[in-house]
């Protein structure tokens, strides 16, 4: 059997996110590492092969002390954003930037600050023990 095929991935940078292209303001203020690619694992099947292309987003620890407890080499939401409001402010602020080089509309900030702090919110109330991942969806 041949080589398997390979696949081209953009450059990450030191949070897991592509570089390049257009960065918006839940890509300059992340709360989580997004792919563009979801990855198998053997009990899948193709191990070395990536999944549907819909993507993941793998979230930042909360704490220090839980991104420590799992190796997780990305800093943590605790160590980026003092609180919700700080983080809110933070994307408010890359979102102006974002309208200034005409990429978003003005009318269009408040969601997009609204909407991430949300997703802050629903990641920083949820237990890490429990692994389903509906709390990533607003309610």
């Amino acid at each position: 059997m041949g080589k398997p095929f390979e696949t081209l991935m953009p450059k990450p940078d030191i949070d897991g996110l592509d570089q390049g292209g257009i960065a918006l303001p839940e890509v300059l203020v992340p709360l989580g590492t997004r792919t563009g690619f979801n990855t198998r694992n053997d009990a899948a099947g193709f191990p070395w092969a990536t999944g549907r292309w819909d993507g993941s987003f793998v979230p930042f620890s909360r704490t220090d002390m839980e991104r420590q407890a799992s190796a997780d080499p990305r800093p943590s939401l605790q160590a980026r954003y003092a609180n919700r409001a700080a983080y809110e402010a933070k994307v408010r602020s890359a979102a102006a930037a974002v309208v200034a080089q005409g990429f978003l509309l003005p009318e269009d900030v408040d969601a997009l600050v609204g909407e991430p702090g949300g997703l802050y919110h629903r990641i920083m109330a949820h237990d890490p023990a429990e692994r389903s991942c509906e709390y990533l969806f607003s309610r």
